[in-house]
């Protein structure tokens, strides 16, 4: 069963067709990352804040994931589009926890 994990990134005014731009670069390399299984993104209009639901198959998958974009630099890629730059992405991630077969 999957592990799934939500994130939310706010935009900053203006910036919600740069961070579209990004993602669409960015997502293809996690798509493909190991543990990877999927990825969702959906955005709301109104606040400006992109929502991506992501399926990994275990949450250790995740974790060395997040490293690799931490040590590969997203902070730096982020903090002209993103409302708390990549800290504030970090604060909002919810760990949902594993797909339940119910």
């Amino acid at each position: 069963m999957s592990f799934v994990v939500v994130a939310k990134f706010p935009c900053k005014p203006g910036q919600v067709e740069a961070m579209a731009d990004l993602f669409k670069a960015a997502l293809s390399d996690t798509r493909e990352f190991a543990g990877c299984e999927r990825i969702d993104v959906v955005l709301n209009e109104a606040s400006g804040t992109y929502l991506l639901v992501e399926y990994w198959d275990q949450e250790a998958s995740y974790d060395t994931y997040l490293q690799w974009r931490t040590d590969t630099g997203i902070a730096e890629v982020l903090a002209p589009h993103i409302e708390g730059g990549w800290d504030g992405v970090l604060a909002s991630v919810d760990r949902l926890g594993q797909m339940q077969d119910i």
